[in-house]
């Protein structure tokens, strides 16, 4: 038997995630199980929980994209992983439960030099911040960038990748709480309450390569004002609520826009490749480069208590199940 968390209807995480104990299927031959040892919570988790990918997710289904642990068992036509080896089973959902079966392809090795808990928070934040500042934006010395809600846990990845190749961002947050919260050398702070404080901030500022925003609405078309004749603007989540305008086009023609969403890059990207990139992004970790602080940690069947505590996201650290 094991712990499931289970959604059989789409809604608020906190209203529709129950936990269940259901039986160990019969494993594949095909397949390794792997016991897990740590997960996170993260906005693509509620997201999908939400239901705003209905079309691609079928009730009943087991949320979780990032969750670390070993192998527990190989089928009997699994060859280059044993028991024991420390693997993210990704590229799907279900990680908040005590085992998954898996394809043994879709495991990333992970590094000893690891923790539980840096390995739990070692894919979907710092891989997507790699995919963003190396595969889309080429990230070089000598380049100005602009990062908003820079405080959150993407937000110091994203500065401490960039400092690792000589690059200070320009860090952009949303209150002085979130401004003590900064680490690493950055170009300047903006901290924007107001619009006009984002105008204000970058006046004088323009000329930047690159823009990642993850905030949208209005202030995306303030923030592109800053970029060079084709900089590239770079869009991967809206914590406003709100789409960014259809005068944002119109305004900014010479802008390069992209938008980054790592579960498609996973998907059609040879898994050779993304381990490459996931051990890089590792050894990050491991050297102290980059770093995720964990706010608290709860026991899988306390997964409601772990969902209250987690939501709304806000900056100070991750909450984990282990």
């Amino acid at each position: 038997m094991q712990y499931q968390a289970v959604v059989r209807k789409f809604g608020p995480a906190e209203e529709v995630v129950g936990i269940e104990r259901a039986e160990l299927s019969l494993l594949r031959r095909d397949q390794v199980r792997v016991r897990l040892l740590a997960r996170s919570i993260n906005p693509s988790d509620i997201i999908t929980i939400s239901g705003a990918y209905a079309g691609r997710t079928t009730l009943p289904f087991i949320p979780g994209f990032e969750a670390f642990g070993v192998v527990e068992a190989c089928g009997e036509e699994v060859h280059g992983l044993v028991p024991g080896t420390r693997v993210l089973p990704v590229r799907s959902a279900g990680g908040w439960q005590e085992f998954k079966d898996t394809d043994p392809a879709w495991c990333l090795r992970v590094p000893d030099a690891l923790s539980d808990f840096e390995a739990a928070t070692s894919y979907v934040n710092p891989m997507t911040a790699w995919l963003m500042l190396h595969h889309k934006i080429g990230l070089r010395p000598g380049m100005r960038i602009a990062i908003n809600a820079a405080a959150s846990s993407i937000g110091s990845i994203l500065i401490g990748m960039a400092n690792a190749v000589g690059v200070e961002p320009i860090a952009i947050v949303r209150s002085e709480e979130s401004r003590a919260r900064l680490s690493g050398r950055l170009e300047a702070v903006i901290v924007d309450k107001a619009e006009s404080d984002l105008a204000a901030g970058l006046a004088g500022r323009q000329g930047l390569d690159a823009a990642l925003d993850c905030v949208g609405g209005a202030r995306a078309s303030v923030l592109a004002d800053a970029l060079r004749p084709d900089g590239h603007f770079l869009h991967y989540g809206l914590l406003s609520g709100e789409s960014i305008p259809p005068s944002f086009w119109a305004s900014h023609p010479d802008v390069a826009f992209s938008y980054c969403h790592l579960r498609e890059w996973v998907h059609s990207e040879a898994m050779v490749n993304v381990q490459r990139a996931y051990s890089e992004v590792a050894a990050q970790i491991a050297s102290k480069v980059i770093a995720t602080e964990v706010r608290e940690v709860f026991p899988l069947e306390k997964v409601g208590e772990a969902l209250r505590a987690a939501l709304p996201f806000r900056t100070g650290g991750k909450v984990l199940m282990a």
